[in-house]
């Protein structure tokens, strides 16, 4: 009578194993990515992505293109997003850029975008030095513990960060797919 029940776990077990989702509270970095389909082959693919950064990712403050190989089909760069929190509580010390690194690769058919690495960086010009939350996870909580802050004010002004940069980068990724779908276009 007890095996069976044993059995059974032991059979189930390790398929629940490999069939976790990341929750919430996962500590894994915060990350975007888009895919978008257009019938064009990889050389006018990757023109079409290097003119749709020009007018989306390029516009944004301090971007920059770190790489860029037709033949591989990459594109890489960085941009950031200026942050001023919507709450009162650490405004001054929390203004500043939120840096994220963009990858685009780019085959027949298909242009892919990835955007991770975000990192807060607050302001350091502050009396009191800025506040820094470093890498965005899915997590409510920054990974470094916020010196002289209360729980509540940290997970409100984290919430805060995430969702402006969230907010923008989906813009941002929407247009730039937008832009890569009308010159697929006849």
């Amino acid at each position: 009578m007890i095996l069976r029940p044993l059995l059974l776990f032991l059979i189930l077990a390790p398929c629940g194993l490999f069939a976790q989702d990341l929750t919430a509270d996962s500590t894994s970095a915060l990350s975007f990515v888009r895919s978008v389909n257009a019938p064009r082959n990889a050389v006018q693919l990757f023109d079409s992505a290097v003119e749709a950064w020009t007018w989306t990712f390029g516009k944004e403050p301090g971007a920059k293109v770190i790489r860029s190989d037709r033949n591989a089909g990459v594109i890489e760069g960085t941009a950031r997003v200026n942050f001023r929190s919507e709450q009162l509580v650490m405004r001054e010390e929390s203004m500043g850029t939120i840096q994220y690194r963009i990858m685009i690769t780019v085959h027949a058919g298909e242009c892919r975008v990835v955007i991770t690495e975000l990192v807060h960086s607050g302001n350091r010009n502050t009396q009191r030095g800025g506040v820094h939350l470093g890498l965005l996870t899915r997590s409510s909580m920054p990974v470094n513990r916020i010196r002289g802050q209360g729980r509540s004010n940290v997970v409100g002004l984290y919430a805060d960060v995430k969702q402006q940069a969230s907010d923008r980068i989906t813009t941002v990724l929407q247009t730039f797919a937008s832009r890569v779908r009308a010159q697929a276009e006849p």
